[in-house]
């Protein structure tokens, strides 16, 4: 019974991992088809490109959410009803909502590359959070110098999954064989998927991002100048009294 449950994580996962906030956040906002803009990829760095630093960042909280949140739940409820195996749930759960992120049955399969996805993957565990907060911090400042998103993005997957492959393996957990096989499954589907991005890359025509602009720009829109209120300076007016009258 128990990898029915574990089964129906998975599923639970995808079809909520199919909902895609780049499509919705565009369309509302702009009322444009991501698909259709930029490097067409509906997802947080080509929203970077075409909707701004804000709209990126709430695309990321958004895609980290909706995969970090029933993973959690997941872990909780196993943990309380079936210990030993919270961990394997959790990221069957999330691994589940990556899958559904990059081929969407709501979209005819047509997706994202699941980076903010699997961010949201370690950023929720209970285990790896605080680690993946300060990994995701240092990718941040390497944005600023290295304009290739997807080699940084990569870079804190890859990170991220050898980090928990080793405390896996060192705290002996249960399940560690089949949680590590997701964890580089999911590392190999997004190596597979930034494919294109790898071979313009090697011939020198991938797209570049000046991330530092997008920021500045976004913060300098943040400044809005107050107008200013002219006060009008009263001045004493001082009561003459009526002189007498002799």
């Amino acid at each position: 019974m128990i990898y029915f449950y574990l089964t129906l994580s998975i599923f639970i996962g995808y079809f909520l991992g199919c909902i895609n906030f780049a499509r919705i956040f565009t369309k509302s906002v702009s009322n444009e088809d991501i698909t259709q803009i930029g490097s067409k990829n509906p997802g947080t760095m080509n929203m970077l490109r075409t909707q701004g630093f804000g709209m990126a960042v709430l695309t990321l909280l958004f895609e980290a959410v909706k995969v970090g949140i029933p993973a959690i739940v997941n872990y909780f409820i196993y943990q309380h009803f079936n210990p030993g195996y919270e961990t394997l749930a959790y990221f069957l759960s999330a691994f589940g909502g990556i899958i559904g992120h990059c081929f969407p049955i709501y979209y005819r399969f047509k997706g994202g590359k699941g980076v903010a996805c699997t961010f949201g993957m370690f950023v929720f565990h209970p285990d790896f959070w605080w680690v993946s907060l300060i990994v995701f911090a240092i990718c941040f400042v390497m944005f600023f110098f290295i304009p290739y998103g997807f080699i940084i993005t990569n870079l804190f997957i890859a990170v991220m999954s050898t980090y928990a492959t080793v405390m896996l393996v060192l705290n002996h957990a249960l399940m560690w064989i089949p949680i590590v096989t997701i964890l580089w499954l999911n590392f190999a589907l997004i190596i597979f998927l930034h494919r294109g991005n790898i071979k313009r890359l090697i011939a020198g025509t991938e797209n570049k991002v000046d991330f530092k602009e997008k920021v500045f720009k976004h913060f300098k829109k943040k400044k809005v100048e107050e107008p200013e209120v002219k006060t009008e300076e009263t001045k004493d007016e001082t009561i003459e009294e009526p002189k007498e009258t002799k």
